[in-house]
């Protein structure tokens, strides 16, 4: 079992982490917890398992380490990151408060294209290069966000976030299948009811009357806009529903 530790030296020299092997969870901190941590745990293990190493921790014994080793039991808004790399389960945790644009503008990704057959789609892995890419693109043209496509011209997701449509009464989400990352916010809509998986194109982004990106930290971020003249209703019922459930823990 991976050895739980708050010491993030890593000799690079000798750690697996200088080729990409390990995977990594960023979990918010809220009134002293670290919200699902059970799903990121989870997601984490299956990483572990895939990359070949050790089963980390249960989630009840992270938590216990988090109590007794960590500020996290103090921290009103905080973030917890956790990387999994040679033998050991590395804890970081520091504050954090949400802060983000009052105008939220995305587009559809240039420089990377997801594969849909890339089993590291499916894990938050060391080897990151594509999200940087991507989060590097959204910086480069003044946006918060691009998604990127998959070989087939489907949509997936963006460097940082999940990507949800609303269509009348449905919230439709791209498909792991298209090469989308499993996350975690992404999952709790999903558990909920309230969104479902599809294989999403272009042009049913662009017709969609309401558009929203979550992740674990910020939950859930309204879009108004895309291509930087497409405007959206950022304020759209179904947001606040969604905004509601990931709210609620």
């Amino acid at each position: 079992m991976l050895k739980l530790t708050n010491d993030a030296r890593v000799d690079l020299a000798r750690s697996n982490a200088r080729h990409g092997a390990g995977v990594f969870e960023t979990i918010r901190i809220r009134h002293g917890r670290a919200l699902r941590l059970e799903a990121h745990m989870t997601r984490l293990a299956h990483g572990a398992a895939f990359l070949g190493m050790e089963a980390p921790p249960e989630a009840y014994v992270v938590d216990a380490f988090l109590e007794n080793h960590t500020e996290c039991t103090h921290l009103s808004s905080g973030v917890l990151r956790l990387f999994a790399v040679d033998e050991s389960l590395i804890v970081s945790v520091a504050l954090w408060e949400p802060a983000r644009p009052e105008r939220i503008d995305i587009a559809l990704g240039r420089r990377v294209v997801r594969r849909r057959d890339n089993p590291l789609n499916r894990f938050k892995t060391m080897a990151y290069l594509e999200n940087l890419l991507l989060t590097r693109e959204a910086e480069d043209r003044a946006l918060f966000e691009v998604i990127a496509l998959n070989e087939t011209g489907r949509l997936t997701d963006g460097g940082r976030t999940s990507l949800f449509l609303v269509e009348g009464d449905r919230v439709r989400t791209p498909a792991v299948a298209d090469g989308t990352l499993p996350g975690v916010a992404r999952g709790a809509l999903l558990d909920a009811g309230l969104a479902e998986e599809a294989s999403l194109d272009t042009e049913t982004l662009m017709s969609a009357q309401a558009v929203f990106l979550t992740n674990a930290l910020h939950g859930v971020v309204p879009v108004h806009g895309i291509e930087g003249h497409l405007a959206k209703d950022a304020k759209h019922p179904w947001i606040g529903k969604c905004a509601e459930v990931l709210n609620a823990d």
